[in-house]
């Protein structure tokens, strides 16, 4: 459960799922754009770049350069729920942000809890890689 395993496969998906989800969310916020009467939202323009920034771009760099330095399962799972709630968060802001609600307080809790589990998920797959480079020496 808290090891380091080398499945490229499993990284490969994990990249396309996000290259799927970035597309949907694009379109996503395309289409509300298109029906919000002239109302800009930039958390809803932009929801886009954070699976696309934070999910696509790191999976396509260990696919390309990771050699058997994947982050474990649940490294993984912990990460995703980060980059999941933190779009949310920038969507359900953007959605506010159109209906023109002034007070969002929970936006900001919502930003807030996806950078603990970015962070969380980032900092527990560099203690098991520090644990796994002790455990080779």
């Amino acid at each position: 459960m808290f090891t380091l395993r080398s499945d490229k496969l499993t990284v490969k998906r994990n990249m396309f799922i996000y290259l799927g989800v970035f597309l949907f969310v694009a379109l996503v916020g395309f289409i509300y754009e298109q029906f919000s009467h002239g109302v800009y939202s930039f958390f809803m323009a932009f929801a886009f770049l954070f699976p696309m920034v934070l999910g696509f771009l790191p999976y396509l760099a260990f696919f390309l350069f990771g050699k058997n330095i994947f982050p474990s399962e649940i490294t993984s799972d912990i990460y995703n729920a980060g980059v999941a709630t933190i779009t949310v968060a920038s969507l359900f802001k953007g959605v506010l942000d159109i209906y023109g609600t002034t007070r969002d307080v929970h936006t900001y809790t919502l930003f807030i809890s996806g950078i603990v589990l970015l962070a969380l998920g980032i900092i527990s797959y560099l203690v098991i890689l520090i644990i796994s480079k002790k455990k080779e020496d």
